[in-house]
């Protein structure tokens, strides 16, 4: 099962859930991230954040969703600020594919010190642990499709 994390700059919140998804994840699972807009590095508070959770950052960076259109998702989970932002805009990978957005709040605003930054990231990073770890005790290839959009839609809402 092939899971993609979306965010516009594809720097902070989709880079910490494939993060947590690769650490987290039975080998069943292939994960990657991307963005619609991506920085092309990601936010120097999210290394320092992915070091501390014993992963190299330098297994992570911030790319186009365009360099990843062989990656074929089975399910996009985007993290925009609203339902239709990020997940209207992704491009259709695979005909079968279902796409959620889990819409969780970007931490970094202008002038964060990093000690907010931390407790913020915190909040979400325990989030999406939470959603993360329930989307691994799942087989989604022995489910219907209504039946996997219906429990991606629970997950949305924790």
């Amino acid at each position: 099962m092939k899971i993609m994390f979306t965010c516009r700059d594809n720097a902070c919140r989709s880079i910490l859930a494939e993060a947590i998804a690769q650490k987290c994840l039975p080998e069943r699972f292939e994960v990657a991230s991307a963005g619609s807009e991506p920085v092309g590095e990601l936010h120097p508070y999210i290394e320092s954040y992915l070091d501390d959770m014993g992963l190299n950052p330098d297994d992570f960076h911030s790319k186009s969703w365009d360099e990843l259109t062989g990656f074929k998702p089975d399910i996009v989970i985007s993290f925009g600020e609203s339902q239709h932002s990020e997940i209207d805009a992704s491009p259709n990978w695979g005909a079968g594919g279902i796409r959620v957005n889990w819409e969780l709040y970007t931490p970094i605003e202008s002038g964060m010190s990093k000690d907010e930054f931390e407790e913020q990231y915190r909040q979400v990073s325990a989030s999406l642990k939470r959603r993360i770890d329930k989307l691994g005790a799942f087989y989604f290839e022995k489910m219907m499709h209504d039946d996997i959009c219906h429990e991606l839609e629970k997950l949305r809402k924790m």
